[in-house]
């Protein structure tokens, strides 16, 4: 397992516009797609983390309102983007 290491500090009275300390342990196939969107994009692992973040909200939102988000990919095609629980 690949693991990102942070601590969170002592204090719990931390301004909400501070930036929170994340520990995650990533599998195999995680961690391998979180490298190479490291260097794809030219970025560092929180910039893909915090956009992944994003991505994931946006779509959660859009599925709990009835709506979908749709993947156009020259050679698969158009498909809906869903996450299943």
């Amino acid at each position: 397992m690949h693991k990102l290491l942070a601590k969170e500090p002592e204090s719990k009275e931390r301004p909400a516009d501070r930036p929170r300390r994340l520990v995650v342990e990533l599998g195999r196939r995680a961690a391998a797609d979180l490298g190479w969107l490291v260097e794809e994009e030219e970025v560092n692992k929180t910039t893909v983390v915090n956009r992944a973040i994003q991505v994931y909200r946006l779509l959660i939102e859009t599925q709990r309102n009835g709506g979908s988000i749709i993947v156009s990919d020259p050679k698969r095609g158009d498909s809906p983007l869903r996450i299943v629980a």
